[in-house]
């Protein structure tokens, strides 16, 4: 009998942004969280107010510690597995891009690929988990 492959569960994006400004903290970045209304403000149904588009994390980097490159300023949209981009969140991107604006889309494996990329991580440091 033939095995079916099992989807695995989809991880809430409010757990992989949770997991995302804990391992960027943790790196010493200061982590700005766009958009999140506090639960006593009494508007926790109507949105946050924000402009459309806008990421939900702003993030300030220090130097890498395993690489060349510079402190910098970078945009995070985080979105769980299977997410995808609303057309204000698409133009912001956009708008990043042609500015060169840093911009990352995506969980935290997304976020780690490119921590490790530009050299605030190592690969051999990264522990994966094995379903």
């Amino acid at each position: 009998m033939a095995r079916q492959g099992r989807r695995l569960a989809r991880v809430p994006e409010k757990d992989e942004q949770s997991a995302i400004v804990q391992l960027l903290r943790s790196l010493g970045a200061a982590v700005y969280v766009i958009g999140h209304p506090s639960p006593n403000d009494g508007r926790s149904n109507r949105g946050t107010g924000q402009t459309a588009g806008i990421p939900d994390l702003y993030v300030l980097l220090p130097t890498p510690r395993y690489g060349s490159g510079m402190a910098c300023a970078v945009w995070i949209e985080v979105k769980a597995t299977g997410g995808y981009l609303r057309v204000e969140q698409r133009l912001f991107r956009d708008r990043c891009t042609a500015v060169g604006q840093l911009h990352i889309v995506g969980g935290v494996d997304a976020v780690m690929r490119w921590l490790t990329k530009g050299g605030w991580l190592r690969r051999d440091a990264i522990c994966v988990k094995s379903a």
